[in-house]
């Protein structure tokens, strides 16, 4: 009977061993590990592009290899406003500085530092500044970036 004990338990032993090493092989990842200082970000220059706020300022962090999917810091001045506008693929946001006001399908949210937004695709949305000081956000896309306006 110890036997089969000890033989039962180093059968399950190997059996455990082969499927960590097997899960250990599927996690391999194309995405490079990232620590990004906000104090160090490189940003764009000022945009002046019809409809997104005077002075929006990005900087790209990364971009999901299997779906175009980007990730990117966004820094809109004091006071700025992004009009209406929605995106084919859903956008998450963290509010890093600052506050903003957004409006998502008609409805009126406030988000302040450490808040986190997420907008399903196709959903109508605008972004005011507060005026007291400009907003940083960090915005991920599940898909590769577009902007389609709504005219008002």
């Amino acid at each position: 009977m110890t036997l089969l004990r000890a033989l039962g338990t180093a059968s399950l032993l190997t059996l455990s061993l082969n499927f960590t090493a097997q899960a250990q092989e599927q996690n391999t990842s194309s995405v490079e590990p990232l620590v990004m200082d906000l104090l160090e970000v490189e940003w764009s220059a000022p945009s002046n592009r019809p409809g997104y706020p005077s002075g929006l300022r990005n900087a790209p962090v990364a971009t999901d290899p299997n779906t175009g999917g980007i990730t990117y810091l966004a820094k809109f001045p004091a006071g700025s406003q992004f009009d209406m506008h929605w995106h084919t693929h859903t956008e998450t946001v963290v509010v890093l500085q600052g506050s903003v006001d957004i409006t998502l399908d008609g409805k009126q949210f406030t988000a302040n530092q450490g808040s986190y937004v997420i907008i399903p695709g196709r959903t109508h949305h605008a972004w005011l500044t507060h005026a007291d000081g400009d907003a940083i956000l960090l915005a991920r896309r599940d898909g590769p970036p577009d902007f389609h306006f709504i005219e008002p």
